[in-house]
Order: C-alpha cells, then structure tokens, then sequence
C-alpha cells in the first residue's frame, strides 16, 4: 500500500462477529457508500510504552477500486480513514 494517503471524513459501517469484534463492511464519505471489497493486509500497531493504546490497521480495496487505509484505536473504538490520492 502506497504511503501517500489522504486523511478524510468518512464513516466505517460495521458488522458484528460473535466474539463481539466489528468488521469494517462499508465506507462512507458525504452520501456515497462504498463496499468494501477486499482486505489487503491487516496489522496490529502496540508500542512498547505501557498504557499506550493499540491500533488495529486494515488496508481495504473498496467497490471503485480506490484502496484505503482504515485504523481503529482501542479503546475508544473509533475508526479512522485515509484515502489513496
């Protein structure tokens, strides 16, 4: 994934797994909605600092081929999103 990347408001619409983890289905910016269409590659981000929070990272293709990059910090459980240019 290119490291050229956009910060954008968007919203993840999400799906619930059993364990209680949220799948990110869907991208939201403005009015259009955009599936998601394949998960690229995953991560988790920890740091060595103790108390510091954990990223879950996704790198997503969505449904018009534009690719993006979808982090959630815990725990506060909001997802962030930047766009490929």
């Amino acid at each position: 994934m290119s490291e050229d990347l956009i910060s954008t408001i968007a919203r993840v619409e999400c799906r619930s797994e059993g364990r209680g983890d949220e799948i990110p289905v869907a991208v939201v910016f403005g009015g259009d909605r955009f599936e998601i269409t394949d998960v690229i590659d995953r991560a988790m981000v920890t740091s060595i600092e103790a108390g510091e929070p954990v990223r879950h990272r996704l790198w997503v293709e969505l449904d018009d081929g534009r690719r993006c990059q979808l982090t959630r910090v815990e725990p506060d459980g909001k997802w962030r999103v930047k766009i490929g240019k």
